[in-house]
């Protein structure tokens, strides 16, 4: 069996376009973001949990509430187990973390930096926007959740990215509008781990 824990949950609000607003949470481990749980409410009883390693891993599975809130072990199936290709990792060519000046919300200031193409026909051709992070400076104890191929593989060739728990993240589109945020609400330690059966570990390490 593979055991992924995870030791922080993370509650957050994300917002699309026409204002349409899902309750996700984040599980997470502090001290490895290889591997990252996001869970979306279905409906009152359903929870779907999409379970991503980047070492070869994706899952995307549905759980009842009551069963998922309680578990100290969260089983996954192998029937929702696939093989997680990254197929991103050249583009750390093209893309590159940027530190810009701190950002000050309720009078504290947090970091901020924004992932973006440093290749300007490419912005241009492909019409690419930009991902900012607000960083709470006060969590350096985590390391960053990246749950984006091409993010998670800039930051392994960059170390310029800070650790810590994004207090926002958003993503602005080529044309200057905003596409996307996400707001976290809170987070604490849990105990949980994900359980996968050796049959269908696809991690290459």
């Amino acid at each position: 069996m593979t055991f992924y824990k995870d030791s922080i949950k993370i509650k957050n609000r994300k917002f699309f376009e026409k204002d349409k607003t899902i309750k996700q949470y984040y599980l997470t481990n502090s001290k490895k973001n290889n591997y990252i749980a996001i869970v979306t409410e279905l409906d009152s009883l359903n929870y779907k949990m999409i379970f991503t390693d980047q070492n070869g891993i994706y899952s995307n599975a549905t759980f009842l509430k009551s069963d998922l809130n309680k578990a100290e072990f969260i089983n996954i199936e192998c029937k929702y187990v696939h093989r997680y290709e990254n197929r991103y990792k050249y583009q750390t060519k093209n893309y590159d973390f940027f530190k810009l000046n701190d950002t000050v919300i309720n009078d504290k200031a947090f970091s901020l930096f924004k992932l973006e193409s440093i290749k300007p026909k490419t912005v241009e051709r492909k019409k690419l926007g930009t991902q900012f992070y607000i960083i709470d400076k006060e969590t350096s104890f985590h390391l960053p959740i990246l749950e984006f191929s091409t993010a998670y593989e800039e930051w392994k060739t960059d170390s310029y990215f800070p650790n810590g728990i994004f207090m926002e993240k958003y993503f602005i589109d080529y044309y200057g509008f905003l596409h996307s945020n996400e707001k976290l609400i809170n987070y604490y330690k849990i105990d949980k781990k994900i359980v996968i059966n050796n049959a269908c570990n696809y991690t290459n390490n």
